[in-house]
């Protein structure tokens, strides 16, 4: 088999914009690995996220991709490496937040870290575990998941990150007035150790701990799995999916991405409301 190893974008790729896996995409998935492939989710979502989707489509025993690469999760769920943030970094970039009056929170683990309820993490729960119920999903499960995440409201979050100097992994930053594209540039400027990704047209950020990314976290699983990087496929649709598409052996981005993320692959698939996974799949892997 030519590429061994497929690692896959979640939002904007395998989940439609209803937050279901297409059943053809599901079965394409399953295909590929009779054939002896291997399939890696590598997503921003959380730990208990990614786990609650691979095992909803079969791919509980596989290695995990979560929170951009910041944290690897091994073939039983568990986390085998997590990079943080540096405590100073933590501080500086709360600072600036409250400077420019930008929304931020936090992830630790899987709990999400707030400053207030609004409407960016009202329903974080239930965003962070989709019920897939066209999907394969059984509610019993579901809320099993749920249960098992929490958000966490701090009143006083710069004293709560000074004291209590949590171990964050990724942050999500959102606004509503076209501010960010400037904010990101702020945050390069003034604040050092942290990686900046967005979604299309600058509708959120999210932050990692410096060196941290998609490409990062897929360079070492591969080398971990013994599977050489020309020898993997890469699929996703997003500028934090850019640099695991150019890394891959095989980068294919979805009918869906931003023409910038399309000219950084080497193939372009359908959208994700079409199953364009499956139809990369078909195309390119089960040769």
């Amino acid at each position: 088999m030519k590429y061994p190893l497929l690692a896959t974008d979640l939002d904007g790729t395998l989940l439609t914009d209803q937050r279901e896996i297409d059943i053809e995409t599901i079965e394409a998935i399953q295909e590929y690995r009779r054939r002896g492939g291997r399939v890696v989710i590598c997503s921003g979502r959380s730990p208990l996220s990614t786990r609650w989707i691979a095992n909803t489509i079969g791919l509980k025993g596989e290695p995990i991709i979560a929170y951009n690469g910041a944290i690897l999760l091994d073939e039983n769920g568990e986390v085998s490496e997590q990079s943080v943030f540096q405590h100073e970094s933590l501080l500086s970039f709360w600072e600036l937040c409250e400077r420019e009056g930008i929304y931020a929170h936090f992830y630790e683990g899987d709990t999400l870290l707030v400053p207030k309820v609004n409407k960016w993490n009202e329903t974080w729960i239930e965003n962070n575990i989709p019920s897939l119920k066209r999907s394969g999903g059984e509610f019993k499960n579901c809320q099993s998941f749920r249960e098992k995440c929490q958000v966490h409201v701090i009143e006083h979050f710069y004293q709560y990150l000074k004291e209590n100097q949590p171990e964050i992994t990724k942050i999500a930053v959102f606004d509503d007035s076209n501010a960010l594209e400037d904010f990101s540039k702020r945050i390069g400027e003034q604040i050092e150790d942290m990686e900046i990704s967005s979604s299309f047209n600058f509708i959120n950020l999210e932050i990692s701990p410096s060196g941290v990314t998609k490409a990062s976290a897929l360079l070492k699983l591969s080398e971990q799995l013994g599977i050489p990087i020309s020898h993997t496929v890469a699929i996703g649709d997003n500028y934090n999916d850019a640099l695991m598409l150019s890394a891959a052996g095989l980068g294919i981005a979805m009918g869906n991405a931003p023409d910038k993320v399309k000219l950084l692959a080497d193939q372009v698939t359908g959208n994700n409301n079409d199953a364009g996974v499956a139809t990369a799949i078909r195309r390119y892997l089960l040769d």
